[in-house]
């Protein structure tokens, strides 16, 4: 396209082309109108070329006002129509016919600007008018996480008491339980030694609260199988004097019947005629089973209902014993036969063992006791054999040795006894055996005592 025309025939695309069936006079009108726009066109595009001038040479553009004409029309019939608006499917609009005598003709006046359409006159749509998605008619499924809801609570308020209460052995809280076993046990030992970790007492004390697993569990509230002398004790207390007496003795390392280890020690028969349990039990120490069956342990049997399952015998030889004599044995007092032979026991002779005023046997010979013959083994009435050679025992021998009636063995050579003989020997008309040798005695053997010589009956 030649420069400038561009811009006159966008402005004259608002022109329409006359029909056929307009009037020549009507014809004429607009080819003389066009004209006249051709040569305002003209005149501008050489007022542009003069501006122009100093930068390239003028060149004469030979443009009639026919050309003008020719060109306006053919740029009108190939300048696109305008878009117009899609209207909806549903309800379409025919537009009016326009008149061509309607149509504003073009001003006269060369140097008026094209005319600009009204922005109102374009028909624009109306925005109610176009069918616009519902954004609620098909909702956006939610994704799916394949979650459970977590229920709501049937009540808002906690429940402060719960339906069914748990259930604790012996009908008491595990704190409940362990206080009222260290009550009881308070009055066999010394409740100051519990505080001490190291003590044998503290030892038995957690054991037999929170280790042993023998079943039924034990209660310290209620009467179960086990010694109870008719009633008289809890069964707890003799199961607790013996372990007390494992750890004192230092069970942990006996070569025989410790709680791990090796267990063949069974009871010395003495040829009782009353039922046993326990006499040829071989179970370790500590072990959940009661504690008749324990190696080295005789219990009374059924056949001696007020003693049922109590002990009756405790009997070690050569087993690795040590440590020292617990005093809680002597709570033990339906003891008829205590043996415990060549060990390394230290230690003094609890006066608490008179006691046992059931015992028959009192053997503890080949250990290293020291100290003294409590006087209060003098008062053990039942008591047919004392042995107590081979040990490091000091004193003398009590003029209360007479008291022992029923008293056939008496043995106590081999130890650091000193002073005299006591005449009151002579009245012990069932002695049989004495050993007095390799002690720091002074003295005669009175004539009391060497009158018991032909005595044999």
């Amino acid at each position: 396209l030649l420069p400038g025309c561009l811009p006159a025939a966008a402005a004259a695309t608002t022109t329409a082309e006359p029909k056929p069936s307009q009037s020549r006079f009507l014809r004429q009108k607009r080819k003389v109108h066009d004209v006249k726009r051709g040569a305002a066109i003209n005149r501008k595009l050489t007022q542009a070329n003069t501006k122009t001038s100093s930068v390239s040479p003028q060149h004469e553009l030979d443009i009639t006002a026919e050309d003008v004409g020719f060109w306006t029309r053919t740029l009108q019939s190939s300048y696109p129509p305008a878009p117009r608006p899609t209207r909806r499917p549903t309800t379409p609009r025919t537009p009016n016919p326009t008149d061509p005598g309607d149509t504003p003709a073009p001003s006269p006046n060369p140097t008026d600007a094209p005319v600009t359409p009204n922005p109102t006159d374009v028909e624009t749509l109306n925005p109610t008018d176009v069918e616009t998605l519902n954004p609620t008619a098909v909702p956006t499924p939610a994704p799916s996480l394949d979650l459970e809801p977590t229920p709501s609570p049937t009540t808002m308020e906690p429940t402060l008491v719960p339906t069914d209460s748990p259930t604790f052995p012996c009908n008491l809280t595990p704190d409940e339980r362990a206080t009222q076993i260290r009550e009881l046990l308070s009055t066999i030992s010394d409740p100051d030694l519990f505080d001490d970790p190291s003590s044998p007492q503290a030892q038995a004390l957690e054991w037999i609260t929170n280790e042993d697993t023998i079943e039924p569990i034990m209660c310290p509230n209620q009467s179960g199988e086990g010694c109870t002398l008719n009633g008289a004790v809890n069964p707890i207390v003799q199961r607790y004097v013996l372990a007390v007496f494992y750890y004192g003795t230092e069970g942990e390392s006996w070569t025989n019947c410790s709680e791990e280890g090796v267990c063949d020690r069974v009871v010395t028969p003495f040829g009782v005629s009353n039922d046993r349990v326990g006499d040829t039990s071989t179970e370790n120490w500590l072990s959940p089973m009661n504690e008749c069956e324990w190696g080295g342990i005789a219990c009374y049997g059924a056949d001696t209902p007020n003693l049922n399952l109590c002990i009756d015998q405790l009997d070690f030889e050569d087993d690795g014993l040590g440590g020292e004599l617990i005093s809680e044995l002597s709570v033990l007092n339906t003891l008829r036969f205590l043996i415990l032979e060549q060990g390394t026991i230290s230690g003094p002779i609890p006066t608490e063992f008179g006691d046992l005023n059931r015992l028959l046997i009192l053997d503890m010979d080949f250990n290293q006791i020291t100290g003294v013959i409590p006087d209060e083994i003098y008062g053990l009435n039942s008591l047919q054999q004392l042995d107590l050679n081979d040990n490091e025992i000091t004193g003398s021998i009590s003029s209360n040795i007479g008291d022992l009636q029923f008293l056939t063995f008496f043995q106590v050579d081999h130890n650091q006894l000193s002073d005299t003989i006591p005449s009151e020997m002579g009245d012990l008309s069932n002695l049989r055996i004495a050993f007095l040798s390799d002690n720091d005695l002074t003295g005669e053997m009175p004539s009391e005592v060497c009158a018991l010589r032909n005595n044999t009956s």
